[in-house]
């Protein structure tokens, strides 16, 4: 599904937001990168940045390495094979952790945040981006006349893949809750999509 044109599609609305958010030369940890396209796209226009994929898969990220050696003279990235519950850093060491479109998949959320919130620097931020179950039939036309898509051809992807794959506000409400996290915020991004920001 990553290399789908969609995907790139929106790899490339995630990548246009955090680049804009990201302060200079921060380190970010991407939580089951696949074969780390987001960072690509993210390298791209932020050279600056030291990127860190990692992901369960080792085809993902053997993918992911292989990528790299190809790529584009963008910025440093690192890939490696770990569990999002089990982060193999030290605490506070990456400015930003991102994880799009996997936490729905993690066996015990709060413990994958804990993780997230354990290897934020103080004042470091988490962006976890999701489908939004609860989009409504507007937001799908929204984001079908935005990208100049066939409504239809959206809705029906939508509604086949939000099964299985899209959250609920109170999804992330719950997790954080358990989670203990402090600060945090959930608000609809590009129409059909949820982004939590969560402050370390």
């Amino acid at each position: 599904m990553a290399r789908g044109p969609m995907f790139r599609r929106i790899y490339r609305r995630l990548a246009a937001d955090l680049a804009a958010s990201l302060p200079l030369k921060a380190r970010l940890l991407d939580v089951g990168t696949g074969p780390g396209y987001l960072l690509g796209h993210l390298a791209r226009p932020r050279p600056d940045l030291s990127l860190f994929g990692m992901d369960l898969d080792y085809r993902m990220i053997r993918r992911g390495r292989k990528g790299e050696s190809a790529s584009s003279p963008a910025g440093p990235r690192q890939f490696l094979v770990a569990d999002a519950l089990a982060l193999p850093f030290a605490a506070g060491v990456f400015h930003q952790v991102l994880a799009s479109f996997t936490f729905h998949n993690w066996q015990e959320p709060e413990a994958g945040i804990r993780e997230i919130m354990r290897v934020l620097k103080p004042g470091g931020r988490a962006f976890i981006y999701e489908m939004n179950r609860e989009a409504s039939a507007q937001d799908l036309r929204r984001f079908a006349g935005e990208e100049k898509l066939p409504f239809p051809l959206v809705y029906l992807g939508f509604k086949t893949i939000s099964q299985l794959h899209a959250l609920r506000a109170q999804d992330f409400a719950r997790t954080f809750h358990q989670a203990k996290v402090a600060k945090w915020q959930l608000l609809p991004a590009h129409h059909i999509f949820w982004r939590a920001v969560i402050e370390g």
